[in-house]
C-alpha cells in the first residue's frame, strides 16, 4: 500500500534535523553514517513475544482498496474506512486515465470490508498498548521503519498510525500530518509469514522460520507471536459504486476525470471535490458507511478501536535489548 522511499525509514516523512529522544540507538541512520550495504544490528528476540498474552481481543472492520486480484490480507497495509478514503483521494484517483497509483500500474477496482479479531503480544501488552507501529509492505515484504526489526522485540503485532500532530501514534508516515482532513483516519498494518521478502521470494523454508502472525482458520487469537489476529471477508463496494458511476470506461471517454489536484474537483463528478474541507471528507466517511449498511444490513456496527500506539514508550529503552 505505501512505496518505500530511499534512506533508513522507508515511507516515512523526512528525519528532524536533531535525534529525536526515542530514536531508537541501535537505528543510527540518517543521523550517524552508515557503511554502504550494512545496517545496524537487530535486537536479539525476547522470548515473551512467543507466549500468550492477557491482553483484550479487539474485534472491528478493516478496509483495503484492492484490484481485481485476490489474496489474502497478510503482509498487507490496510485502514479503517476513513483511512482508505484518504489514501484513494491521496493515492489514487487524481491518475488520469485510470485508478493506478504513483508506484504501480494494476488499477484499483473496489474496497474491501474485513472483519478482523487481534490481541496484543504480551510484550506489547505490558507496555500498555494493543497496537505497534505500522510496518509497510511493499508486494507483501516488510520495509520499515527501522529495518521491520520490532519483530524480534514485539512479536508480530498489528500496527496502526493516525496523522493527529499532536498523538504519539503519528509515526511513521509524519509527512501525512497536516495534510490528512478525513476525522478519524487510521492506517493499519497485518504481518503474515516471511515479511522479510517479496510475494514471489517466499520460499516454505522462509515461511517456517518466520511465521507470522496471522492465526490459523477459525481460531482466535491468543497473543503469541504466530497467532496476533484473524480475519474474514465480509463483502466489497466496487469505486464506481462508492461514486455513483454507472459505466467506467465511458466515464473517461467522456472526458471525466474523479478528482483534479489542482482544481480541487473532478470533471463529470463532485464526489471527491473538496479534499481539505473537514466537512466534504466526513461526508464521503457517511456516504461509504451507509452504501455498507445498505449493501449488507445484517452485519453489525463495529466502532472503531482506539489507535494506542505511543512510538516514545514503543521504542523506549530498546537501546539496552542489543
Amino acid at each position: 500500500l505505501y512505496p518505500p522511499t530511499p534512506g533508513a525509514v522507508p515511507a516515512a516523512g523526512p528525519a528532524p534535523a536533531a535525534r529525536p529522544a526515542w530514536w531508537p540507538s541501535w537505528w543510527p541512520a540518517p543521523y550517524a553514517p552508515t557503511a554502504p550495504g550494512t545496517s545496524p544490528p537487530a535486537p536479539p528476540p525476547n522470548p515473551a513475544r512467543l507466549q500468550p498474552s492477557n491482553a483484550k481481543l479487539l474485534t472491528f472492520y478493516m478496509y483495503r482498496v484492492q484490484s481485481d486480484e485476490n489474496y489474502p490480507p497478510e503482509n498487507q497495509n490496510m485502514g479503517n474506512l476513513a483511512g482508505m478514503l484518504w489514501y484513494l483521494h491521496n493515492e489514487i484517483v487524481w491518475h488520469k486515465g485510470g485508478r493506478h497509483g504513483t508506484f504501480f500500474a494494476v488499477p484499483k477496482t473496489r474496497l474491501e470490508r474485513w472483519k478482523v479479531s487481534m490481541r496484543a503480544t504480551k510484550p506489547l501488552a505490558d507496555k500498555g498498548m494493543n497496537f505497534g507501529v505500522v510496518n509497510t509492505f511493499d508486494s507483501g515484504q516488510c520495509t520499515g521503519p527501522f529495518g521491520c526489526k520490532n519483530f524480534a522485540l514485539y512479536g508480530n503485532t498489528v500496527g496502526c498510525e493516525s496523522w493527529d500532530p499532536n498523538a504519539p501514534n503519528n509515526f511513521p508516515h509524519g509527512q501525512w500530518v497536516g495534510a490528512n482532513h478525513y476525522p478519524g483516519a487510521v492506517w493499519y498494518s497485518l504481518p503474515g509469514a516471511c515479511p522479510s521478502q517479496r510475494v514471489a521470494s517466499k520460499s516454505a523454508s522462509c515461511k517456517a522460520a518466520q511465521p507470522g502472525g496471522a492465526c490459523p482458520a477459525g481460531v482466535t487469537p491468543d497473543g503469541a507471536s504466530t497467532c496476533t489476529y484473524s480475519y474474514t471477508k465480509m463483502g466489497e463496494l466496487s469505486i464506481d459504486e462508492l461514486e455513483g458511476i454507472s459505466n467506467y470506461a465511458d466515464f473517461l471517454a467522456q472526458g471525466g476525470q474523479e478528482y483534479d489536484q489542482l482544481t480541487d474537483k473532478g470533471v463529470g463528478t463532485s464526489f471527491w471535490n473538496l479534499k481539505n474541507s473537514t466537512q466534504a471528507c466526513q461526508s464521503r466517511i457517511d456516504h461509504a458507511k451507509a452504501m455498507f449498511a445498505k449493501k449488507f444490513p445484517s452485519q453489525p456496527d463495529l466502532p472503531d478501536p482506539t489507535c494506542d500506539f505511543n512510538k516514545y514508550v514503543f521504542y523506549e529503552s530498546t537501546q539496552d535489548k542489543v
